[in-house]
């Protein structure tokens, strides 16, 4: 069995946990001896699949907490306010980044340029990792006043511990939530974890015939009762039994209450008055046309059929537009306006790209250290904080590896550490 010791033991290799250890060598110095254990083969493999392989890591409004939703929302705001922000973090590693509507991507286009940068600057400072290391065991020794973690068959003593293991999401990518069971261990619980940015399930019959269908709109999610929750404009995918693009996946960890609905308006930009202006002129100028066809170059051919069946237009498609009442065109009116799907689940954990859920912000202080466990730190998705698609939970990431960092050596150097 190998045994090291440590000043400072990272569970985790992806984005937290490398931010974490850059962060670690910077601040503590040479002598801090900071390792990384991640439990896959290499490290950050879930960095090359963000963005496409182009790596979203980030967003020029990333500080901004209303892209944010989860117990840890406020601490999360006031620790980006200390941030320099992804673009800086990365210039720092020579990372050049631009900015495509808003999303920070870096300037080679290719995700493994940002994970080189990570590990190559952590390699020069001096951290360690082992892969292939996964922490199956985690207690504090009172004695020592070391935190003591098995990893295979290697031994860790540590002054302090992040964890930045991740949450449940794709797990094809070594985050299968499995973590959680040995912070339970230790008196940690987490809020209820749901896949986030990922498709909502509904009524399989409502989109026969529409798999591959895009459109704009606006998405709107609304409550059991009714209640508008949150909504969203963008480009919405149809596939076979779920609704999907970006717009759906920043709904989808806010939809998780049976009862709930999605409302589609797929003409956002005009209101009511329009719209009806707008078919009712379609009407005069096609009224020969097939109700199929009616709305031909607004929408396309399957959508607009699918439209007039959730309309409750039961007329054969082949029937005349001048053969539509003027109570079926009010009902193609509201149904383009507020075309309604009831949610039925979300994707699975192996679709998702976010964890909503996680370690409590009850359990945590204002340095991310646990309440409960003194010398144990977080990071990342574990923690219960989730942001919208667009690189905001990278951003999270090196944010609050960072700032875990930091405190942890903080308290290691004032002597405060396990008191």
């Amino acid at each position: 069995m190998q045994k090291v010791q440590a000043d400072i033991a990272i569970i985790g290799g992806g984005a937290s946990g490398l931010a974490a250890a850059i962060e670690a060598k910077r601040y503590g110095g040479a002598a801090c001896h900071t390792i990384v254990l991640e439990k896959n083969a290499r490290l950050g493999k879930k960095i090359l699949a963000t963005g496409n392989g182009r790596c979203n890591l980030g967003h020029v409004e990333e500080k901004e907490r209303r892209y944010y939703t989860g117990s840890c929302a406020a601490l999360a705001e006031q620790l980006f306010s200390e941030f320099e922000g992804s673009e800086s973090f990365f210039r720092s590693l020579g990372v050049i980044c631009k900015a495509d509507s808003g999303r920070l991507y870096p300037y080679s286009n290719h995700a493994a340029s940002v994970l080189d940068a990570l590990r190559f600057h952590m390699q020069e400072l001096g951290a360690e990792s082992y892969t292939e290391s996964e922490v199956t065991a985690l207690d504090y020794d009172k004695k020592s006043g070391l935190w003591k973690l098995t990893a295979g068959e290697i031994e860790i003593s540590a002054k302090a511990v992040i964890v930045a293991c991740g949450g449940k999401a794709a797990p094809a990518f070594g985050t299968d939530g499995s973590f959680f069971r040995q912070l339970k261990f230790l008196g940690h619980t987490h809020t209820q974890l749901t896949p986030a940015l990922c498709a909502v399930y509904t009524d399989a019959e409502r989109l026969k015939g529409l798999k591959g269908i895009r459109t704009l709109g606006r998405a709107t999610l609304f409550g059991p009762k009714g209640e508008r929750i949150a909504s969203d404009k963008g480009e919405i995918q149809l596939t076979d039994q779920a609704l999907s693009g970006i717009c759906i996946f920043n709904l989808a960890s806010l939809a998780t209450e049976y009862g709930m609905t999605i409302q589609l308006d797929l003409l956002p930009h005009l209101n009511e008055y329009e719209v009806t202006e707008l078919l009712w002129g379609l009407y005069a100028e096609r009224s020969g046309w097939a109700i199929e066809d009616m709305l031909t170059g607004v929408f396309q051919k399957k959508l607009g059929q699918a439209l007039l069946r959730s309309a409750g237009i039961n007329l054969p498609f082949e029937t005349p537009v001048y053969s539509l009442s003027p109570l079926d065109m009010e009902k193609l009116i509201r149904t383009i306006g507020a075309w309604t799907f009831p949610v039925r689940g979300l994707s699975p954990w192996s679709a998702a790209q976010v964890t909503s859920g996680g370690i409590p912000r009850a359990e945590i202080d204002e340095n991310l250290q646990s309440v409960l466990c003194p010398g144990l730190y977080f990071a990342g998705e574990v923690l219960d904080l989730a942001g919208e698609c667009g690189g905001f939970n990278l951003a999270w990431a090196w944010c609050s590896g960072i700032h875990a960092a930091h405190s942890a050596i903080d308290a290691i150097e004032g002597g405060t550490q396990n008191d």
